[in-house]
């Protein structure tokens, strides 16, 4: 599936997330479906996340969506204590996984103890807080 300016406005939300728009919707279509979706240029082949409109590297408004293998190390964690976060417990851990395809993500790691490791492998696993299509990382066990 291929997205550009236009054919993303027009799209209709077919997700549960709270706000909707052209940068967003796929990646919470994806989350519906148990998929972790990111946009790639169409022109350079540049992953990115967070979306956005344009390509860091080239510019180009052409995207597609790419599904993420769902698994990577951990780069970076932290620990969120404050605002809380509906359908979170507080406090819970939130990681920046670098993925095996190259790009970094962040995540909840809700429910694992901490200290976690840096280089930990992780894999993705899709969940619902309330009505919303969420995922986080837990460990790979591999």
């Amino acid at each position: 599936m291929s997205y550009g300016v236009a054919d993303t406005a027009s799209r209709s939300q077919g997700h549960s997330a709270p706000c909707s728009n052209r940068d967003f919707d796929f990646h919470y279509e994806g989350l519906e479906a148990g998929r972790l979706l990111v946009q790639q240029c169409v022109h350079c082949g540049t992953l990115r996340n967070p979306p956005g409109p344009a390509c860091p590297s080239c510019q180009s408004f052409a995207w597609k969506a790419l599904a993420l293998r769902g698994t990577g190390t951990i780069f970076s964690w932290t620990v969120h204590f404050h605002p809380p976060l509906r359908g979170f417990e507080m406090p819970h851990s939130v990681a920046l996984v670098e993925m095996d395809e190259g790009l970094r993500v962040v995540g909840a790691m809700d429910g694992v103890k901490t200290p976690l490791d840096i280089g930990m492998r992780v894999r993705t696993e899709f969940m619902r807080r309330g009505a919303v299509a969420g995922f986080r990382f837990v460990p790979a066990g591999d």
